[in-house]
């Protein structure tokens, strides 16, 4: 008696061609008619600083640290994260002195403190 089912190599190429096949079919949906679900929406996060975060020297220092992880890297990437990195703190120290955790003339002081902080790897200016 042999069994119905058959193991091997044929059996793997047969079935792997019937599906193929399948997808490929005149009777099946045409590939671009298929659908998929919209990925998921990801929730948009305002960041909210509080008291601690709206300190000066936890920016500066915040500031100093994260370049610091990259300072292996090129000088036109060290560039980069800069400009990302003073876009970001210049939104926090908005967002600190709208919310009258600290005054607009610290908010400007320390925006100016940001922006003569030197790279990793440089001289201070």
């Amino acid at each position: 008696m042999t069994p119905l089912l058959r193991t091997g190599p044929a059996s793997l190429l047969v079935g792997t061609a019937s599906l193929l096949l399948g997808a490929i079919s005149p009777w099946g949906p045409p590939l671009a008619a298929r659908t998929m679900p919209p990925p998921p929406k990801t929730p948009v996060r305002i960041y909210q600083p509080d008291g601690d975060t709206c300190k000066g020297e936890h920016l500066l220092k915040a500031y100093r640290n994260q370049l610091l992880q990259f300072a292996n890297q090129p000088p036109e990437v060290l560039q980069r994260l800069r400009q990302m990195q003073l876009e970001l703190g210049e939104a926090s120290l908005k967002r600190c002195a709208n919310e009258n955790r600290i005054s607009r003339e610290e908010a400007d002081r320390i925006w100016r403190e940001l922006q003569s902080q030197p790279l990793p790897g440089s001289q201070p200016p």
